[in-house]
């Protein structure tokens, strides 16, 4: 168009070759050539960024290793714990369906928006290929380490535990959901790993596994669900890519809002170890390490200076090491299995944040509230002995650190590690370290 209105306006200069040039068209030729300069700039810059974002959205996703790296650390620091004597009241495997419905949710997501027209990233071929490649590595990978690794669960039914097959499904899923409708909305992705977690949680509440498996189970559906990508990428290259990354106004628009002032709600889930051993009546009872999940609301009143309220819920198993009590003899030989630990943490934060970059942020914040430890009962098999510690309610305060980053489907992702001191003698210090997901207000 600008090149059109150049010509346009020559028109004239070529019929008065001989007679003197108005400066005028001088002036609005010169104009519309620095336009037309500044747009082609832009234009070249778009695509040139565009290049970027669709070359990094067919390199491997390495976003899986953290939980995976995570549940292998776990099962070496609790592998005590985990083969010590003592194990969870069993439910019903009527859970196991049940909690594959939940895990597989986001997978008839994404397939019932396929057949409903919605537009995704890939075509049906390459969608239908990178699904079955996702799921053979998660459920190839986990059966082969449970038969070799051979970890007893915590009810004590098989030894079958490591690493959990449902959540490794979850996270596969969640992923494919991810890849190819996140672009829509934030709450798409984020909802899609909010029921993933869930998943986690009902295994872990159901006796099934230990925090270390779900984490381990995780990790291997995420990577599992990348590495199916990445091979499907390579065998199709950039054919069937319905939704190439693009440059889209609300995405600059975001970017704008993040460096200036990035209120939002984060989903948080992650892990919280620290002081892990408690005495009832004079038995020493050692927990596992814990599975937190919860969720912060974050309200920036300048660009640095926030002010949040955080929820969180902290589950895990205990076991009594009534062994080792000395001067109760009848108490020593009592058998008293595991039980469930719950914890759960209501607090408020002032928070400082820096933005690095355009789309990077470090931060440092104070925290203060509450925490309500749950009422846990060991029983003995005979029915003869009874551990009680009844619930409290305690102060707490603490210092955290965080980092959040833009990330390409439009939500804010990064991590806080929070160290939380209670005036109690129950676990009084508990550090707690969460993947944290963000969606901008």
């Amino acid at each position: 168009m600008p090149l059109l209105s150049i010509l346009i306006l020559l028109i004239p200069l070529t019929l008065r070759a001989q007679e003197a040039v108005d400066s005028t068209y001088l002036a609005q030729i010169d104009s519309l050539v620095t336009a037309m300069q500044r747009e082609q700039a832009v234009r070249n810059a778009i695509t040139k960024f565009e290049t970027k974002r669709l070359q990094r959205e067919l390199q491997f996703n390495t976003d899986g290793f953290m939980p995976l790296m995570r549940g292998l650390m776990l099962t070496w620091t609790d592998h005590g714990f985990i083969t010590h004597s003592g194990t969870l009241a069993p439910q019903s495997d009527a859970h196991n369906w049940r909690d594959y419905g939940v895990a597989g949710a986001p997978l008839a997501a994404s397939w019932i928006m396929k057949a409903a027209g919605v537009k995704s990233r890939s075509t049906t071929q390459r969608m239908l290929t990178a699904n079955a490649m996702a799921f053979a590595f998660s459920a190839g990978t986990t059966k082969l380490l449970k038969s070799t690794v051979k970890e007893t669960r915590p009810d004590g039914t098989d030894e079958h535990s490591f690493p959990s097959g449902h959540t490794s499904f979850a996270f596969a899923s969640a992923t494919i959901l991810a890849r190819e409708y996140g672009y829509i909305s934030p709450w798409i992705s984020v909802g899609s790993y909010a029921t993933a977690t869930a998943t986690q949680v009902l295994r872990v509440k159901h006796g099934k596994h230990w925090v270390s498996d779900i984490y381990s189970g995780a990790g291997i559906g995420m990577v599992s669900a990348s590495l199916a990508y990445y091979l499907t990428d390579r065998i199709f290259g950039t054919k069937g890519i319905q939704t190439p990354p693009e440059v889209r106004r609300r995405d600059i628009q975001r970017v704008i809002q993040f460096n200036a002032q990035p209120s939002g709600f984060s989903f948080v889930s992650g892990t919280e170890a620290g002081s892990r051993t408690i005495t009832i009546d004079g038995a020493p009872v050692k927990a596992s390490a814990s599975l937190t999940v919860g969720a912060d609301l974050s309200f920036y009143l300048n660009p640095n200076i926030a002010v949040e309220v955080l929820a969180r819920s902290t589950m895990g198993q205990a076991k009594a090491y009534n062994e080792r009590v000395s001067d109760n003899a009848d108490l020593r030989e009592a058998s008293f299995g595991a039980e469930h630990l719950q914890l759960y943490h209501f607090d408020a934060a002032a928070k400082y944040s820096i933005p690095v970059a355009l789309d990077k942020r470090f931060s440092g914040r104070a925290i203060v509230g509450a925490r309500q430890f749950d009422a846990i009962t060991f029983t003995s098999a005979d029915q003869a002995h009874q551990l009680r510690q009844p619930s409290r309610l305690d102060f707490e305060c603490g210092l955290g650190l965080g980092y959040e980053a833009i990330d390409k489907e439009n939500y804010a992702v990064g991590f806080s590690c929070d160290w939380l001191h209670a005036f109690s003698p129950l676990m009084k210090d508990r550090f707690n370290i969460s993947t944290v997901w963000k969606i901008l207000f």
